[in-house]
């Protein structure tokens, strides 16, 4: 049997019956090892908030909590192929996406990592019921691609949260805060003590939640902290 030829056929057979979509705009992936397209590639929103100073993301922060510096790497747009991959990671299971696109946002941060050394990455937490029912925390994935590719440790053991809140939907930005500001609690304290942590997001939009745990690391010692997301909803 000619062994290349046949492998080539299964692999047509089974791309066949069992296709490999790209989650950004389901178009046909033919490389097995590809993940995104290189059209939804090309077409990602960037930022480049992280090189840019009061930039929109850090100016939802002025006056709430004194942190470092704020960006997101990409801008959240309605019905575009990053918001289905946000939706593929979040709720269709595909944590393999969720760690491509940490991957994608290290990249991003080199230089900034290289300006102001990031000791560890703390990712928002989720509810446990939530966590369970899902499976996984996606802002652990985007830490698990982060530290991939620039090599810091991430810790999801320190920020917990204990209950669900309510919508933030229509509420105000003071009605935000009362509705979060009790949720998070800290473990492993002493990990944080004198460390720059850079806390992991998947999407800004009020950043009540966000502010929330800054300002509770900040509490207990910690000697700064960074906030970065995947992206920030315009």
């Amino acid at each position: 049997m000619n062994f290349p030829a046949f492998h080539q056929w299964k692999d047509a057979f089974t791309h066949l019956f069992f296709p490999h979509i790209c989650p950004g705009c389901n178009s046909d992936l033919v490389n097995e090892q590809q993940m995104v397209c290189s059209s939804c590639m090309m077409n990602l929103p960037y930022t480049g908030f992280q090189d840019i100073k009061n930039n929109p993301v850090e100016k939802l922060f002025w006056g709430r909590t004194n942190i470092r510096n704020a960006f997101s790497v990409f801008y959240f747009i309605i019905d575009t192929p990053l918001q289905r991959m946000i939706h593929q990671i979040k709720y269709k299971n595909n944590q393999s996406l969720g760690i491509y696109l940490g991957n994608i946002m290290g990249n991003a941060l080199h230089h900034y990592s290289n300006t102001y050394p990031i000791d560890i990455l703390i990712p928002m937490p989720l509810h446990p019921k939530k966590e369970y029912r899902r499976g996984y925390n996606q802002s652990d994935l985007l830490c698990e691609g982060i530290k991939e590719n620039l090599g810091i440790p991430f810790r999801n053991d320190v920020l917990l949260r204990n209950f669900n809140t309510s919508t933030q939907t229509k509420k105000s930005r003071i009605e935000r805060w009362e509705n979060v500001s009790n949720v998070f609690a800290l473990h492993h304290v002493e990990s944080i003590s004198d460390k720059h942590i850079l806390l992991i997001d998947d999407v800004i939009t009020t950043g009540a939640s966000t502010e929330a745990c800054a300002a509770l690391l900040l509490k207990n010692k910690a000697a700064s902290v960074s906030i970065c997301s995947l992206a920030y909803t315009l």
